[in-house]
């Protein structure tokens, strides 16, 4: 796995899948920030969303100083892989959500829905708000709307939150 430490830079690309498979949700959205912060961990949800940020600005990938990364969302990576930054990476990778390749790390620009064993080891009430939210979005594809936003010439980032709202049951 590429890992850094001091000023080096590390490249972020996005993780090429194929449009059939390329479904889920942004990870700025909603869906992420409720469900898979408890199982992802809040350094790499913001990991994952600091390069989505980017990969909209640099759709073809980026390089990026991994000590800047790393202070932008308020941690170390004085110690590289066993920094708490190193760490968060590394559950990124874990979760499959980022991977190593050659010239640095495939990033996906969309994250899947949780499996069925990250449910079950959930809080039971986390675990209940996820069946309601499956069952009041299951009809509505918010990257469809997504698109068709974008399509009319709305901004992504603006078209990601308005999809993600119209598709995003209300907390009881």
């Amino acid at each position: 796995m590429p890992t850094a430490t001091s000023d080096e830079f590390i490249n972020f690309q996005p993780w090429a899948v194929p449009a059939d498979r390329d479904v889920g949700h942004d990870p700025r959205s909603a869906y992420v920030e409720r469900f898979w912060l408890s199982t992802l961990g809040p350094s790499a949800t913001w990991i994952i969303r600091r390069l989505a940020d980017h990969l909209d600005h640099e759709p073809d990938g980026f390089s990026i100083n991994v000590n800047e990364l790393a202070h932008s969302i308020g941690l170390s990576n004085a110690k590289g892989a066993e920094s708490p930054f190193g760490k968060a990476l590394h559950r990124c990778t874990m979760f499959n959500l980022i991977r190593p390749s050659n010239s640095g790390y495939d990033v996906k620009r969309r994250i899947p829905d949780l499996t069925t064993r990250q449910l079950d080891r959930m809080h039971e009430r986390l675990r209940r708000d996820h069946d309601e939210w499956v069952q009041r979005t299951w009809t509505t594809d918010a990257m469809a709307v997504e698109h068709q936003l974008v399509a009319a010439g709305i901004d992504r980032r603006a078209a990601i939150i308005a999809a993600e709202s119209a598709t995003t049951p209300t907390s009881s």
